[in-house]
């Protein structure tokens, strides 16, 4: 273990959860605190600092009074055991961080709730085998979830292994107004759209759903258990793109024509809506896949109920 690597690591994690990270000193390697909690982190494999560690009470003066400070050791020692500490091995670095990247692009605090036993003086440990809670997943702007797990196996129609992922899209409404004349033709130029790009391959997704919009938008906390898949096309890009295909799809072609003696010409003409008259709103949500891996892959749409069109099963870069 490269112990300073180690306590940056963890001080961004809790600096994401809201907490403010300082400096240790010899008995400690990190401390973090909020206006009424407070945490005090270890890095060490060495079980006789870490039995000191355990058997230690740290305690600090907080605006809401006197506060004992909850206790993380992070180790990559197996043997080690702290009934009064919460472990970390590097199997709960590696997920905090990546929801912490998570929270990062969402613009949000990372929901990191540490359970304290109250049937001891101290606090749970915090292993890999320990039962995981979905309070240590972030929420996250999600697609409403309208397919049942037993559905989605109906619809696969195969038998096998059941895993939530959690693609993101970028949920956009694209606006209109407004109309041009041009010689004895209107144009009129009053639309408006929403859809779907999706986040990783930067293609529109091909879903018409009239519920489709801002509103069914939830806010809500993901299990444990699912799988991030990281956004690798920037707003911006999605952005302009979306308004450029836009006021492509607005564009109209006229024809008129003009009458010089006895010849008659034709003109075509494209008339396109004014820039001012075209507004884009965007959000980053995510879209609940259902995955069954059995003889084969299949991933179900959660909220269409349809088979994916683009599957995520590989090459995708996951938390």
């Amino acid at each position: 273990m490269i112990r300073e690597r180690a306590v940056k690591a963890i001080s961004e994690i809790l600096n994401s959860a809201g907490y403010e990270a300082g400096e240790g000193n010899e008995q400690i390697d990190l401390s973090a605190y909020t206006d009424d909690d407070c945490i005090v982190v270890l890095c060490s494999d060495d079980k006789d600092r870490i039995n000191n560690f355990n058997n230690k009470i740290f305690r600090i003066e907080l605006e809401s009074g006197k506060t004992e400070c909850k206790k993380i050791i992070f180790t990559m020692n197996p043997n080690v055991h702290a009934d009064n500490c919460i472990i970390w091995s590097y199997q709960e670095l590696a997920k905090y961080s990546g929801q912490a990247v998570v929270a990062y692009v969402l613009d949000e605090k990372l929901a990191l709730k540490l359970q304290t036993d109250v049937k001891k003086t101290g606090y749970t440990p915090y292993s890999s085998g320990s039962e995981k809670s979905d309070e240590y997943a972030p929420e996250l702007p999600l697609l409403p979830s309208r397919i049942s797990d037993e559905k989605a196996r109906r619809i696969a129609g195969i038998k096998g292994t059941l895993k939530k992922l959690y693609i993101p899209h970028y949920l956009y409404e694209c606006r209109s107004s407004g109309e041009k004349r041009y010689k004895s033709y209107i144009i009129d130029f009053n639309a408006e759209v929403f859809g779907l790009v999706n986040a990783v391959s930067g293609k529109k997704a091909l879903i018409e759903d009239e519920e489709l919009n801002f509103s069914v938008v939830e806010e809500k906390r993901i299990p444990e258990s699912a799988e991030i898949i990281q956004p690798h096309v920037n707003k911006k890009e999605i952005t302009e793109g979306i308004k450029q295909d836009f006021v492509e799809e607005l564009t109209k072609s006229v024809r008129v024509s003009t009458t010089e003696g006895d010849t008659i010409y034709y003109e075509d003409k494209e008339v396109k809506p004014d820039e001012e008259t075209v507004s884009t709103e965007i959000m980053l949500v995510y879209l609940p896949v259902i995955q069954i891996r059995g003889d084969k892959v299949v991933e179900i749409n959660a909220f269409t109920g349809e088979f994916l069109e683009e599957p995520m099963d590989d090459g995708v870069e996951l938390f």
